[in-house]
């Protein structure tokens, strides 16, 4: 277990509840051992956080924030083929490695008894990182002159839904039913080599074709 030594107490409390929620699920978790691998009291785990769901959530907002905060948006217009593979690479990563799989499970586990958190997942996790392939896919629709003005804006977010889809849609939901392996985590600064990118460049290649753009040049 990565220490908590050096962390805040109620950040502590947040990551020794991520570690037993994706050990034990929501229902075998208990009190007691969040408050001992956080090396507190139950006293004070119920203090910060409440009870059981209530931690539950904020362990997962907490989860969500640790993902975007390795999630990078592209940049480079000069080389889209390379930006959308590295995002999408990363993307998949996060979503297929280890500890993110097993949160993703006990999340979807609860779906009947709390609604809620699945389009907070949703909205936190997907919708954001679209959003980042968004903003890049609309400057690079006006920077090749494909979609002009405004309508930039609205054609890059539904670009992008499709694109992450087309990329990764495979690998997560494989992964996230058993079909194939987690990675090993936790994630890095880098990106995993375990990421089976052949697919993501398939897409890449596939998705700027359909746009108009190849290798970083326009089709002409």
């Amino acid at each position: 277990m990565k220490s908590t030594d050096s962390l805040p107490l109620p950040v502590a409390i947040l990551h020794a509840a991520m570690e037993t929620f994706m050990e034990r699920g929501y229902d075998q978790t208990s009190m007691d051992e969040v408050a001992a691998r956080a090396r507190t009291t139950k006293r004070t785990v119920y203090s910060h956080y409440g009870n059981k769901e209530a931690l539950f959530r904020a362990a997962l907002g907490q989860a969500v924030e640790l993902f975007l905060g390795k999630l990078q948006a592209p940049s480079d217009l000069r080389e889209p083929a390379d930006e959308l593979e590295a995002f999408a690479a990363r993307f998949c990563e996060l979503c297929t490695v280890r500890g993110s799989v097993r949160l993703q499970r006990v999340a979807m586990g609860l779906a009947e008894r709390f609604p809620d958190i699945g389009h907070m997942l949703h909205r936190d996790v997907i919708e954001r990182a679209e959003a980042m392939m968004a903003g890049y896919l609309a400057a690079l629709a006006r920077d090749r002159d494909l979609v002009a003005g405004a309508e930039a804006e609205i054609w890059g977010a539904k670009a992008a839904r499709l694109f992450l889809n087309l990329a990764t849609g495979s690998q997560r939901f494989q992964t996230l039913l058993g079909a194939r392996e987690p990675l090993d985590g936790p994630p890095g600064p880098e990106t995993s080599p375990q990421v089976d990118r052949e697919p993501i460049a398939r897409a890449v290649a596939l998705f700027l074709a359909g746009i108009g753009v190849e290798g970083g040049q326009e089709r002409g």
